[in-house]
């Protein structure tokens, strides 16, 4: 996209781009205190920006602790990606697939909530993004909100296979046991164990002595998603009316298909966007300040609207009556990060 800007200029035209929730609305809320602490002589020192589309805290009733209000595959894809930033003044770095193992544990923003972390991608291109210097910063973090135990179960299941994108790992199944099987490779008897299965979790799995109650719970989400054959939702698919065929060119699209159905919001229940900014800025005089930001919305159970979708969707929504009505005179491809456009 980036590669049209200097066509887009020459045309007089404006493609505004990252005007959703993140990116979108932590953009605008993070240069309106940025320009503002510019505007006063001040400089950033640091910047730390979690984001979470969640379930409301009332209806996290599952061992992951997650349902989703958008794409499964495109959050368990974004658990495989590598990640860079700067903390007190080391670049640390995050190799691809390992996002869940180096998850930060504990993310203290609000007492009531109990969340952990996930580094987000690339935060070090941020700070030219946002017209800062890198080199003068001791943080630039940006990073991604679940609660507690969440990064803990994909990890496991990372590592059994489930979030494979090989082609060779492509699965054709009748049924989440089925999907089961293929991916580890065992047979389908080999699941209906008991305390034998959980046997075989800590084994492959290569966990130590006293991570007991990590395997419970891998064993528990196991039974939410149909796996096991004594669980409600096990009971469910065996019967042949009710099966789920699950046919996918990879073990992570498989995997995908089976959270959708799985991990979907209930009628009655909602969602919940949670945004955070954390600035550390110098002033003038010498004296550091720090200011944040926050955002915490959640859906609407009677209208069936989600957190996700009012955050993604109205900013887009203002964003395009700003074009409509040229109140937007810069052209090129763009982002929110100017007056004219996070203001409103």
């Amino acid at each position: 996209m980036q590669g049209l800007d200097s066509q887009a200029r020459s045309a007089s035209v404006t493609i505004l781009n990252e005007i959703g929730l993140d990116p979108g609305i932590d953009h605008c809320s993070a240069m309106k205190i940025i320009d503002s602490a510019k505007n006063r002589g001040s400089k950033i020192r640091s910047f730390i920006s979690w984001c979470g589309g969640l379930t409301a805290p009332e209806n996290s009733n599952n061992p992951l602790g997650y349902k989703f209000s958008w794409s499964p595959r495109g959050v368990m894809t974004a658990g495989l990606n590598p990640a860079q930033f700067k903390v007190n003044g080391q670049l640390k770095t995050i190799a691809k697939g390992r996002l869940f193992e180096n998850k930060f544990a504990q993310v203290p923003l609000f007492k009531g909530f109990a969340f952990e972390g996930l580094a987000n991608r690339d935060s070090l291109q941020y700070a030219s993004i946002y017209g800062l210097q890198l080199a003068e910063m001791d943080t630039m973090f940006r990073g991604t909100l679940r609660y507690q135990g969440y990064s803990a179960m994909l990890d496991c299941f990372l590592r059994l296979g489930f979030l494979s994108l090989d082609p060779a790992s492509a699965i054709d199944a009748k049924t989440p046991q089925d999907l089961w099987c293929q991916v580890l490779g065992v047979e389908k008897s080999a699941i209906a164990l008991g305390d034998g299965f959980k046997e075989t979790l800590q084994r492959r799995l290569g966990l130590p002595t006293g991570s007991e109650a990590l395997v419970e719970q891998l064993h528990k989400e196991c039974e939410e998603l149909g796996i096991l054959p004594n669980g409600s939702m096990g009971a469910k698919y065996e019967r042949p009316n009710q099966q789920l065929p699950i046919a996918a060119p990879t073990s992570l699209d498989a995997f995908s298909q089976l959270l959708q159905k799985t991990h979907k919001f209930e009628e009655g229940e909602r969602d919940m966007v949670c945004l955070f900014h954390e600035f550390g800025i110098e002033n003038p005089d010498g004296t550091y300040d720090v200011e944040c930001s926050s955002l915490v919305t959640y859906g609407d159970n009677e209208t069936g609207e989600t957190a996700m979708a009012r955050t993604v969707g109205i900013p887009a929504a203002i964003a395009t009556r700003l074009l409509l009505e040229n109140k937007i005179k810069m052209t090129g491809v763009i982002r929110p990060t100017i007056p004219e456009i996070y203001q409103p």
